[in-house]
């Protein structure tokens, strides 16, 4: 999993990189996970690979905008695939492979470095993200029913 998600889009990037250098235009786009936003239950691997994608593609953005070469990184929720249909969680948000073409498509078609979607799901990873560990890990357990609804839970006392 490591080769594919994170060494493959790196392979990816060595191979056009040079090319939009020399066309000096063109975009790049990565489609990374908010997985890797930040530690999550059952995402032992997939989520350090996709937030290592995740930081690639910050820094390939700093090393290239100013060359004229757009850089994106697509962080999608769940996407019902037969990939996902093998998880033994709830998928909050769960968006058809259509919902979730569109939604990238129109983020290609702005001019945003993040593609991320659902936002009713994406936001509340994103707040979430920013949380003290002491707060992240122990204060609340949260959890997103499948239409993105956040439930707390108060901590064991």
């Amino acid at each position: 999993m490591i080769d594919v998600n994170f060494g493959g889009a790196v392979s990816f990037a060595a191979c056009v990189v040079p090319q939009l250098l020399q066309q000096g235009e063109g975009q790049i786009g990565f489609v990374a996970s908010v997985a890797g936003y930040r530690g999550l239950p059952k995402s032992l691997i997939y989520g350090p690979t996709k937030a290592a994608l995740i930081n690639f593609a910050e820094a390939l953005y700093l090393d290239l905008h100013a060359k004229g070469i757009g850089v994106r990184v697509i962080n999608p929720g769940f996407v019902a695939t037969p990939l996902t249909a093998q998880n033994d969680f709830a998928m909050p948000a769960l968006l058809t492979p259509e919902q979730a073409a569109v939604e990238t498509l129109a983020g290609l078609a702005s001019d945003t470095f993040e593609i991320h979607y659902p936002k009713r799901f994406t936001c509340v990873l994103k707040l979430l993200a920013h949380l003290p560990y002491r707060i992240y890990f122990h204060s609340f357990v949260v959890s997103l029913d499948n239409e993105g609804v956040m439930h707390g839970q108060p901590p064991d006392s």
